[in-house]
């Protein structure tokens, strides 16, 4: 038997766990150009993937390792070499992904066989046994259910601190004067650079920078990056991780998502590190609290729901938004200032945390009316922690209420909004406080067009009766002169114009 390890599988304890002969990982470039993925994340999956099997090799293991321009050709390149081999792969997170290996390694005369993915906290039978038939899902009803099967947190049987969710606590505006510590950064090796070689050769007018690739990319690298974060950021995680600022892209996240995401740390090492901290004293329990959530609460959530809604979920569209992406996405110029600054990091880093992806870029992409799946494809190809499963609940869930199946409202956002949580506001030059008039933010009337398109749907929900009321309060005439200038700035944004 051999073991074809994915490369969001590259996790040392799973392979030796299920004890294979022989190791087979694969590049296959295709899946890099579908959709055109940022050149640092394509540096991430061929370096970490790279560092891997040297590591396997260095261990005893026999590696077979891979490089073409498409699946087939690889795996008909394995089975030239090895006929007739069972081939073992932990169950794909990705929807789809193992009926397409499948159907390749039948077709070419191989055995293919599934075996259950160590990698997640809780293993599907066990959340849809927690679901049972729910046709919505969520969040806090299972972050309880995960801290109670945990023991996360917990004090007999109770909460500790007597509540299960300190998120208020966790939603300040950091002071004029706050300078959060630098991340731990990682200078390419040899085999980085040889990653970054493959991409520069065969990967041409990607989104994004290839310079500046700095992240961690091997188990031992992953650990450092993991205890930096815990001696030197999570402490303050929580009052400020919502936080929108200029003068830091990193504040004190984790940015532990890439190596996760990879299998590089396991997400219970990644908890138990944190928890033995907090333990130590010095971290405030809305920090540990909040960092904690997202990963036995979130993380494992949206995995969940996007296995069991899939393929549905991917193509939902109920609010029948059908605009192309506005060429800001791309990187064109633009006076929104929150925007510019967001989509540039992601043009550098591949990153953006999770506030400035909901409610900066994806806030923005439901007011202007992108196409959900338009909009899904570009986080999948924009950022180095993305994946399918990661992305389509995200975005199509949360980011533009494509599917009512994770929010029952939309995470929609006037200028208020980022005003109050950043600084991007007060060197703009649009003016927050105003929604008509050319020096208005756009955020403003776009917010408001979007509610007033959607009211049939959205006016039921208690939660934002009282902002139709608000809409009410105006004439006639000035609605309509919001709804016109929401229309202009739409027809001057797709024109790269704004």
């Amino acid at each position: 038997m051999t073991l074809w390890v994915l490369g969001d599988q590259l996790n040392h304890a799973a392979v030796r766990r299920l004890a294979a002969k022989r190791v087979l990982l694969v590049e296959a470039y295709e899946l890099g150009r579908t959709p055109p993925m940022h050149p640092q994340k394509l540096v991430l999956f061929f370096s970490a993937m790279r560092h891997f099997a040297q590591e396997l090799r260095e261990g005893g293991l026999e590696v077979t390792y891979l490089q073409a321009e498409t699946l087939a050709e690889a795996l008909a390149a394995f089975f030239r070499a090895h006929p007739g081999e069972t081939l073992a792969q932990m169950q794909p997170a990705d929807h789809g992904f193992a009926e397409r290996a499948q159907a390749l390694v039948e077709g070419l005369g191989g055995v293919y066989r599934l075996v259950p993915n160590p990698l997640w906290l809780l293993q599907p039978e066990e959340f849809d046994r927690w679901a049972g038939s729910r046709k919505t899902y969520r969040l806090e009803y299972f972050y309880r259910f995960m801290r109670q099967r945990s023991g996360y947190l917990m004090q007999g049987g109770q909460p500790l601190g007597g509540a299960w969710n300190y998120d208020a606590e966790n939603r300040k505006t950091p002071p004029p004067d706050y300078r959060p510590p630098p991340p731990l950064r990682f200078s390419p090796d040899a085999l980085t650079r040889q990653a970054i070689q493959t991409v520069q050769e065969k990967f041409t007018r990607h989104f994004g920078a290839l310079e500046g690739f700095d992240w961690p990319v091997t188990r031992q690298e992953a650990l450092q990056a993991l205890e930096d974060f815990v001696q030197h950021r999570l402490a303050q995680f929580g009052p400020y991780q919502d936080a929108l600022l200029e003068q830091s892209w990193s504040l004190h996240h984790s940015l532990l998502s890439p190596v996760i995401n990879l299998g590089l740390l396991h997400p219970q090492e990644v908890v138990e590190r944190a928890l033995l901290e907090y333990e130590k004293g010095g971290i405030p329990l809305a920090s540990i609290e909040g960092f904690v959530r997202q990963i036995i609460g979130w993380r494992e959530y949206i995995y969940h729901v996007y296995r069991r809604e899939m393929p549905g979920l991917g193509q939902a569209n109920q609010l029948d938004a059908h605009r192309p992406l506005p060429p800001l996405f791309w990187g064109a110029p633009t006076r929104m200032r929150c925007l510019s600054t967001v989509i540039e990091r992601v043009r550098q880093r591949g990153y953006a945390h999770h506030i400035e992806r909901l409610m900066v870029l994806a806030n923005f992409a439901l007011l202007y009316g992108v196409n959900p799946q338009a909009l899904n494809a570009w986080f999948i190809a924009a950022f180095v922690d993305s994946a399918d499963w990661v992305m389509a609940p995200n975005v199509l869930g949360m980011g533009v209420f494509a599917t009512p199946v994770l929010s029952s409202k939309p995470y929609a956002a006037s200028g208020k909004y980022i005003a109050r949580m950043g600084n991007h506001c007060q060197r703009c030059s649009f003016r927050v406080e105003e929604t008509l008039g050319q020096r208005a933010c756009p955020f403003n009337s776009l917010y408001w067009d979007f509610m007033a398109q959607h009211r049939p749907l959205l006016e039921a929900n208690p939660r934002l009766g009282v902002l139709y009321k608000s809409w009410d309060k105006r004439t006639p005439k000035e609605q309509a002169a919001i709804r016109q200038r929401a229309e202009v700035l739409r027809r001057s944004m797709a024109r790269g114009e704004l």
